[in-house]
């Protein structure tokens, strides 16, 4: 006995770690019926030692907007380097405030986080991602200045098959092409046409005038840092997957032998009664077809279970006729998929 308890509990070490290590792999992967959790954490260091010239100390002092961000796929960008800013990257980066990015068409969510008040600071927000929209994207303007700001483009979430686990991506000021000041303080001077967005760096625009213009730097020090943090992966499941497909062969025709019991024969000729010896008879059993069970039409699907934030919602299906002789049957009674986004919890509008 005590060396069954030893087997036991040797095999079940083998087995645990196996099972788990199966379990995170499975979900690592960005499939589509998964939606990662990831938090967005912004640090700043926009600090009057490490960017000392013409620092805003008042009316205003140096801070940073509203984080504006959007979870979408490849067909939609937000803003990018070298292409002409969409109004409402232009309403951020000038005025640090805007109307909340309704969902479009390649995007999944919309989310937004807290200003940062003063120059060195953090702000931190949640998003959801799935396997068809693994970019994040998110936008935040420089306070004061004509139409600076700093970003993500098209973050991927998704490196080769997998949900990152974290990630932190400095960056450094882009100049929206919006508004032609140099300084954090200059005076509204919209671009007429508007210019491409750039990055702005030590050296660019070359303008002594910039406020970024470090000459003697290679490159300028972050002014802000991303912290992409994956929380948690739900598994939208359609339900359990059904038991192999069993169908039992038709019951083979055995031959049974069947007694009879002794029968008064005719009589004989001579007087005499004959009695029959036992008979007997081949009887072949009927051949049986399994029959499937029947199912019936799957409920519509009922309302999320988060009015604000991730959840689920499920349908379900009767049993209507029970498998016979032999007969397969479907376990999959319920399926399960995930509902909701970030959209809900956010107010419609943002000011820094």
């Amino acid at each position: 006995m005590a060396d069954l308890k030893m087997w036991f509990f040797a095999s079940f070490l083998i087995i645990l770690p196996i099972f788990v290590e199966a379990r995170v792999s499975r979900n690592d992967i960005c499939k589509s019926n998964t939606l990662a959790v990831y938090k967005l954490r912004m640090d700043t260091h926009w600090s009057n030692e490490t960017f000392p010239k013409q620092y805003p100390l008042y009316r205003p002092a140096a801070q940073f907007s509203r984080l504006l961000g959007m979870v979408h796929d490849p067909s939609y960008v937000l803003w990018r380097n070298g292409t002409e800013a969409k109004q409402e990257i232009r309403m951020v980066a000038e005025k640090g405030v805007g109307e909340l990015l309704e969902q479009r068409q390649g995007v999944q969510d919309v989310f937004a986080a807290p200003p940062v008040v003063r120059g060195v600071g953090s702000t931190e927000t949640i998003f959801y991602s799935d396997g068809k929209h693994h970019l994040v994207s998110v936008i935040s303007k420089i306070v004061p200045s004509p139409d600076w700001f700093v970003g993500l483009d098209s973050y991927e979430l998704c490196s080769n098959g997998r949900w990152i686990s974290n990630v932190s991506v400095q960056v450094g000021p882009f100049d929206a092409g919006t508004d032609n000041g140099f300084t954090f303080t200059a005076p509204d001077w919209p671009s007429e046409p508007t210019s491409p967005i750039i990055a702005i760096t030590s050296q660019h625009p070359d303008h002594p005038a910039n406020s970024f213009y470090y000459p003697e730097l290679e490159a300028l020090p972050p002014l802000a840092t991303f912290h992409i943090t994956r929380e948690r992966i739900y598994r939208a499941t359609d339900g359990l997957k059904g038991s192999k497909r069993r169908r039992t062969k038709l019951a083979r025709t055995n031959p049974v032998i069947v007694p009879l019991p002794n029968v008064i024969g005719k009589v004989t000729p001579d007087g005499h009664r004959h009695i029959s010896p036992h008979v007997k008879r081949v009887h072949r059993k009927s051949s049986r077809q399994a029959v499937d069970c029947v199912l019936g039409h799957w409920s519509s699907w009922s309302s999320c279970s988060a009015s604000c934030g991730v959840g689920f919602e499920v349908r379900t299906r009767k049993l209507t006729k029970p498998p016979k002789f032999g007969g397969s049957c479907s376990r999959e009674m319920q399926q399960k998929r995930w509902c909701g986004g970030h959209t809900k919890c956010i107010e419609r509008f943002f000011n820094w």
